[in-house]
This record gives structure tokens, C-alpha cells and sequence, in this order.
């Protein structure tokens, strides 16, 4: 007998959970489709009204800015509308100076094509878009009239106000229409990097399991500070938010630096199963207190309740310390001593700084005026950015070679549509500079061109035609196909192929107060699109040297440099800043080359034990200069031998100099001072040298080259 099968049936629960999910994920998507469709109509009927020549140019400005929260679209257009105005001035500068001299005004172009590369590649979040715009401006203004420079004047004047009318439309619809401000995502930013402190601390295996891939906070905090940076241009965030969030990321990045330091050197003693086990004594207590407050909602009394746990702990690791230092037997193994002695340091300053960061948490999700009281520090460290020039001179070379090419294609053949394949070729090469995988990006985009010549044609020589009879119909006519852009934009992996459909299709589709259209320039300008963008793809062949052995040298290079710099420059760096200037030194080189994971984690430990030793350097000329009278020579010879492991020219054995450290901190041990206020000064800097001690001796950990 056959069983009846229950009918399928979805329950209120079921409901409730798919339409949490519909809101959460595919509504943001739908809205910022909606929105962008309608800033972009509202930005065409604009031009129309106000008689402007190409419309299409206030259309593509609004999707280049059109972002699903409020606060990067108003950031994008500020430094759009910078670039903007700088590359107008200096295209009718151009055409004024070199109007027939088309050799001296290439070169020239060339030449501030190539600027705005670097400045663009030096500067950070949207700041770098108004410099890559105010190349691409000059581009757009010049091309199209390049056979009649007399028009330069009137016809830059309509494309700057083409762009200022873009920027209105999508400032106006992104603020007033289902307004999505970046506040709640700071805020959910936040929690989520809260919950992965207490979930990563809270299991004592994330730091002592070594076979295991460590927690790599660098995302998260490049991450929050561009949020928070774009956030400043939105009305609802104050200053004391913008306080709040600046402090917290930078707490988050000293917690970041002594987890990761703290994992390395246990690493050091792995097989050491005593002494692994006498740490995991010593972090007992730590453990115990988050696990039992990650099982808890997180709310204000909570929190209080772990602060108080977080002090109350604080004497019990010192006496765990103790009790462990105690069963442990060193006999006379001077590294293993060290090793535990910096191990418990690091403990300590991990319980130290997920108190602040706990504390601070607090008084942001109070919305507490407390802050104020250190605002000025805060705000007196800003977030630190790093400059190769040697990638610098890369996008020099390739923003000028893609110039050059176009240039000499169009004065070479006389072909009248390749002045038009200036302006994909220098759109692509700046705007794509940084990407991480340039030549699958503008494949991706030669895609889209190819797709955008098929979908063209059909609008100018059959739907325009035969059904737009004024603007409403105009609008209506171009919704379908704005939408679809809109959605490739924001979908991950097709945002480059909807980016090379809008290149053919806003350069050469039919958007005029009267309708006019020829196949000859269609196909034409069609034709000059994709050769700029072939040409751009050739110039990230052509100069793509940025092998993964390559950017390991040119780290490696740049954490040595830095670490010379601490030791023999005046103090200039706070801890906050050299951290913040090696994650953003990560960033850069993630973005120039595709590294591989194994790369991409050594670079990672490379960094954040170059942060350590720094911030320990830093410590130790303070501290110095607090000693009276004659200074111990063993500090300056210390300094003076760790020099001389992070020269790159220095060939020696770097063992050599480990092993002179080793004896100077014996002699230092035992020197004593006249005053105990000096005595102890000369304690605290003899433990910052055992915490670089403890580092240096893993050559794994150290971005130096010569004998092992």
C-alpha cells in the first residue's frame, strides 16, 4: 500500500525567513536599480531642456557615480566635479597653446595623462577618482572637436555642464528616494568586527593551532576606514560618530598587530608541548571570560559586565605568570626564557587592548560625549598611505603609452574616427591603474563593447526611429536597457561587461533634442571604441612586471628601509601610523599584482612583525631618553647590529648580529643604575629588546635577505 505523501507547505516561520532574506539581499539591489534608472532619466530630460548637445555625457556620468549609499555618491561627485573642473581648464589651456601643433599637443596630453595616473594611484578612496577624471575630462572635451579646435571653448563649457547636471540628478535622486545612508552599515561594520574579536579570542585554538590559516583583520580595517571616510559627506553622521569609528579601527589595528605577533612567537616553541601547555595556562582565564560573554547578547550591561571581568583577570594572569614561569624549567635556554617572557608581555597587552577596545565600543553604541576629551588626538593621526615610485612610474608609463598610441594611430593613417578611441583608451588605462587582474578586467569589457554593438544599432536605427516621438517616449524607450546596465553594474563579475556595453552604447546612441544618425559614424566611433580599449589592454601587457617574486623584493625592500629609518631618524611615527601605513602598503601591492596565497600570507607576517619591531624601536629611544646621565652602550650597539639585519646591501650572516644582540641583552640584564627610577626605565627597555628578540630569531617572520 502506498504511503500518501504530504503535500508541501511553507509555514508562517518559512515566510517570515524568506522575506528577511528577500529584504536584506535582493530589495537593495532592486532600489538601487530604481534609482539609478530614474537619476539617469532625470539627467537626460535636464540636457533636453536646457538644449545641451550630448546628453549621453550626463547620463555616464551618473552611472560612473551612482553607488547604492548616499554618502560615496555625494564623495564621488565632489572630487568628480574637481576633476572636472581641472581637466576642462586644462583642455581649452591645451588647444589655446598647441591648437596647431598636434606632435607638442600629444606629448603634452601624454604627459598630464600620466600625472593624473600617479597622483590618482597615490591618493586614496574617491580622491583618487577626481584625479583619473581630470585626465579622462580632457580626453572628452578635446577628441571630438580635435579638427575644429575654435569650438573648444563652447563645446567644453556644455560638457562641464553635461557632468554637473549628472552629478545634481544622481546627488538628488540617491538622497531623497529610498535613501540609504552609510551609518547603519558603519554600525553592523562595527558589531560584525566585534563579534570576530570575542569569536577569535574566545577560542584559545585560533592563536595555538599552527597548522591553522590566522585571522587576517587587514580587510576590516582598510574596509572601515573608507565607510567612515565616505560617511563624512552624508548629514546624519556627527562628529563624535566619526570619532568614535576612527578610534575603534585603530584599537582594532593594535589588537590585529599583537594577535598576529603573539601567534608567531608561540609558534616559535610548537613542539614544545610543556611550555605550550603553560601558555594555554596563562590564557585560561582570558578564554573563559569572552567564551562565557560571547554566549551572551550584546548589550550595555553585558559589556560593563565584561569590562569588569577584563580588570578583575588582570591580577590572576600575573599570578598564573608566576605560577607557570615557576614549574617551567629553563635550564640556562636563553631563547626559551625570552620567548615566554615576551609571550606573557603580549598577553597582557591583548587583555590591555580588548579593554580599551571594549570600553570605546561602549561609549559608541551609547552615543557617549566622553570621547570628546581625546578628539584631538585622534583627529591629529591620520590614516598614514604608502607611495612606491617605482609602481608610480609604471602608471606613468602606461596612462602616457596608451595616449601615444591612440594619437599616433589617428596622425599616422588619418583615419577621422581614431581621435574617438582616445577617450575609451585613456577612460580604461587610469580608471583601471589599481585593479587587481587589469587585463581580465578589460577583457571583460572588450566583451561588453561587443555586446554594445549589437544592442546599439537596434535602438538607433529601429526603436529611436520608429517609436520615440518626444522626451516621455525617449525615457520609456531608453528604461529598459539603463535598467539592465544598472543591474550588470552592481552584480559581481558583470560589472565590467555592463561598463564596456555603456562605453559603445552611451558614445554612439542617438540621444539628441533631434534625431540624427548614420550608420558611417556609428560604425565609425563603434570601430575607434574598441581599439582604444585594445590599445589600453596592451599597455597592461606590455608593462606588467609585477610577478609575485617581484613585489616580495620590492616589500621586502620597503619594511627594511623603514625599519633603518626608526632606528637612526628623529621620531616621527606614532604606533597608529606605522600601523596604518603597512596595511595600507598591503593594499597597494595586493592591487598591482596577483598574489598568491602563500605570498600574499608571508607579505601579511612580514608587515605586521616589521609593526612590532617598529613600534619596540619606538619605545626604546623614548624610554632612553628619560635615562639620566650616560646611557648604557648596550642599547645604541643593539640598535646599530638590528640595522645592520635589515640592510639590504649588508651580505653578512645575519645570525652574526642575532647572536651579538643575544650577548649585549646578557650585559644589559646586569647593569645596574644608580636610581631606581632609571633602573626601572632600562627594565622596560630591556623587555621591548626581548620582544624583537623573540621576533628576529624566526627568519620566517622578517623581511631580510642574506644567510640564514
Amino acid at each position: 500500500m502506498k504511503t500518501k505523501e504530504k503535500p508541501l507547505t511553507i509555514t508562517r516561520d518559512d515566510f517570515k525567513i524568506a522575506t528577511g532574506e528577500w529584504i536584506n539581499k535582493d530589495l537593495p539591489t532592486l532600489l538601487y536599480v530604481f534609482k539609478s534608472v530614474c537619476a539617469c532619466l532625470l539627467a537626460l530630460s535636464l540636457c533636453m531642456v536646457f538644449n545641451l548637445s550630448m546628453p549621453q555625457t550626463a547620463v555616464f556620468t551618473v552611472f560612473i557615480v551612482m553607488q547604492p549609499f548616499s554618502g560615496p555618491v555625494f564623495s564621488k561627485s565632489f572630487y568628480r566635479l574637481i576633476g572636472t573642473v581641472i581637466g576642462t581648464t586644462m583642455a581649452i589651456t591645451f588647444i589655446a597653446l598647441f591648437a596647431q601643433d598636434r606632435v607638442a599637443f600629444t606629448l603634452f596630453f601624454a604627459l598630464w595623462a600620466g600625472f593624473c595616473a600617479a597622483i590618482g594611484f597615490m591618493a586614496r578612496n574617491f580622491m583618487s577618482y577626481g584625479f583619473v577624471m581630470s585626465g579622462y575630462t580632457i580626453a572628452v572635451v578635446t577628441m571630438p572637436i580635435i579638427q575644429t579646435p575654435e569650438r573648444v571653448f563652447t563645446f567644453g563649457i556644455d560638457r562641464f555642464f553635461e557632468v554637473i547636471i549628472g552629478l545634481i540628478s544622481a546627488s538628488f535622486i540617491s538622497e531623497v528616494l529610498f535613501p540609504q545612508n552609510l551609518s547603519k552599515s558603519l554600525r553592523r561594520s562595527e558589531n560584525n568586527k566585534f563579534n570576530l574579536l570575542m569569536e577569535t579570542f574566545s577560542n584559545m585554538k585560533n592563536i595555538f593551532t599552527f597548522n591553522a590559516q590566522a585571522v587576517n583583520f587587514n580587510r576590516d580595517i582598510l574596509g572601515t576606514d573608507t565607510l567612515r571616510v565616505n560617511s563624512n559627506f552624508e548629514t546624519n553622521i556627527n562628529k563624535r560618530d566619526s570619532v568614535y569609528l576612527k578610534r575603534l579601527n585603530y584599537e582594532f589595528s593594535h589588537i590585529s598587530t599583537t594577535f598576529l605577533s603573539l601567534r608567531n612567537i608561540i609558534n616559535n616553541s610548537k613542539n614544545n608541548e610543556e611550555f605550550i601547555t603553560s601558555l594555554q595556562n596563562i590564557y585560561a582565564n582570558l578564554e573563559e571570560v569572552l567564551k562565557d560573554f560571547h554566549e551572551k547578547p550584546i548589550d550595555n550591561k553585558n559589556i560593563d559586565n565584561l569590562l569588569f571581568e577584563l580588570r578583575r583577570i588582570k591580577q590572576l594572569s600575573y599570578e598564573n605568570i608566576e605560577k607557570e614561569k615557576n614549574n617551567l624549567k629553563f635550564e640556562n635556554n636563553f631563547e626559551l626564557k625570552n620567548d615566554f617572557k615576551t609571550i606573557c608581555i603580549l598577553i597582557n597587552r591583548l587583555q590591555d587592548e580588548l579593554y580599551e577596545y571594549c570600553n570605546t565600543y561602549l561609549g559608541f553604541i551609547n552615543k557617549d560625549k566622553k570621547i570628546k576629551i581625546d578628539e584631538n588626538f585622534v583627529q591629529n593621526i591620520k590614516f598614514s598611505t604608502y607611495s612606491d615610485n617605482l609602481l608610480i612610474m609604471l602608471m606613468i608609463v602606461r596612462a602616457t603609452s596608451a595616449m601615444i598610441a591612440m594619437m599616433c594611430l589617428w596622425m599616422v593613417s588619418g583615419w577621422q574616427y581614431a581621435a574617438f578611441g582616445v577617450i575609451p583608451a585613456i577612460a580604461n588605462t587610469l580608471l583601471l591603474s589599481t585593479a587587481p587582474n587589469p587585463q581580465g578586467i578589460i577583457k571583460s569589457t572588450i566583451i561588453g563593447a561587443t555586446i554594445g554593438l549589437v544592442i546599439t544599432p537596434i535602438y538607433n536605427f529601429y526603436i529611436i526611429p520608429s517609436f520615440v516621438t518626444d522626451l516621455p517616449t525617449m525615457c520609456l524607450a531608453l528604461t529598459p536597457i539603463l535598467a539592465i546596465l544598472s543591474l550588470m553594474m552592481i552584480l559581481p563579475g558583470k560589472s565590467f561587461i555592463g561598463f564596456g556595453i555603456l562605453l559603445v552604447f552611451i558614445t554612439t546612441v542617438a540621444v539628441n533634442s533631434s534625431y540624427h544618425s548614420d550608420f558611417a559614424f556609428f560604425f565609425g566611433t563603434a570601430m575607434a571604441t574598441i581599439v582604444g580599449l585594445m590599445m589600453s589592454t596592451l599597455s597592461f601587457i606590455l608593462f606588467d612586471f609585477t610577478s609575485n617574486s617581484w613585489i616580495e623584493s620590492r616589500v621586502r625592500k620597503v619594511l627594511s628601509k623603514q625599519i633603518n629609518i626608526l632606528i637612526k631618524d628623529d621620531l616621527a611615527l606614532q604606533r597608529a601610523k606605522l600601523e596604518m601605513l603597512n596595511f595600507d602598503l598591503m593594499q597597494r601591492y595586493s592591487v598591482v599584482g596577483r598574489l598568491d596565497t602563500n605570498t600574499n600570507s608571508k607579505i601579511f607576517t612580514w608587515i605586521l612583525s616589521t609593526v612590532e619591531i617598529g613600534k619596540a624601536i619606538i619605545n626604546i629611544r623614548k624610554k632612553a631618553t628619560l635615562i639620566e646621565g650616560r646611557k648604557p652602550i648596550q642599547i645604541r650597539l643593539i640598535l646599530n647590529y638590528l640595522e645592520k639585519m635589515f640592510d639590504q646591501k649588508d651580505k653578512e650572516d645575519k645570525n652574526v648580529y642575532r647572536k651579538k644582540i643575544e650577548k649585549l641583552m646578557h650585559d644589559l640584564e646586569n647593569k645596574k643604575l644608580k636610581s631606581a627610577n632609571g633602573q626601572k626605565i632600562l627594565n622596560d627597555i630591556s623587555t621591548e629588546i626581548g620582544i624583537i628578540y623573540s621576533i628576529i630569531k624566526n627568519r620566517e617572520f622578517l623581511p631580510i635577505q642574506g644567510e640564514r
